[in-house]
């Protein structure tokens, strides 16, 4: 597995490796939210975004960079 690299050069804008952990404290508000609006009798929230900003995350988001990029050996090592 000491050669093993991604198939398309995809990978996050910031300084990041992923957003997984972000992602993960997103969901646990959302079902924690959830779970006390269902016991005071409140209107569920629908979606994400209306508890946490995703603009908050640590990445930018992942974008597609080529493989023309001189850092392309980096970005294809996992």
């Amino acid at each position: 597995m000491s050669r093993s690299r991604k198939k398309t050069p995809v990978s996050t804008v910031a300084c990041c490796k992923s957003q997984k952990w972000d992602k993960r404290i997103c969901n646990h508000t959302f079902r924690r939210k959830s779970k006390t609006s269902v016991k005071q009798g409140q209107e569920l929230p629908y979606r994400t975004r209306e508890i946490v900003d995703v603009w908050d995350f640590s990445g930018d988001g992942k974008c597609y960079w080529g493989f023309d990029c001189k850092y392309i050996e980096k970005i294809l090592r996992k």
